[in-house]
């Protein structure tokens, strides 16, 4: 169970190393490639590249926007969860065991 939970954290570190590098190659590329232009632009590979950086920033972006929400979700839900089970409950001299001598 151990291995399999490891295996899976590094699976997940590639996964993010590889989006970050996606998203880094993509805008240094658009930005190096910024002032192409080009006659041909159905065959152009540059003009096809830049295309396909465009594309993997928008849809990178919008899944980052999705686990941010979910993520900001899941940190609203702990927060209510602990303020829920931190409630005091409404102490007695009995229910506290308190032994009242006169």
């Amino acid at each position: 169970m151990l291995k399999l939970r490891n295996n899976n954290r590094i699976l997940a570190l590639v996964a993010i190393a590889a989006t970050v590098l996606v998203m880094l190659f993509s805008t240094v590329f658009i930005a190096e490639h910024a002032v192409h232009h080009c006659d041909d632009e159905a065959h152009c590979p540059i003009c096809l590249v830049l295309e396909q950086c465009e594309s993997n920033i928008k849809s990178i972006g919008a899944g980052l926007v999705v686990a941010a929400v979910v993520y900001v979700i899941a940190f609203a839900m702990k927060d209510i969860e602990g303020f829920i089970q931190s409630q005091p409950v409404q102490a007695s001299l009995v229910s506290q065991k308190v032994r009242i001598d006169s």
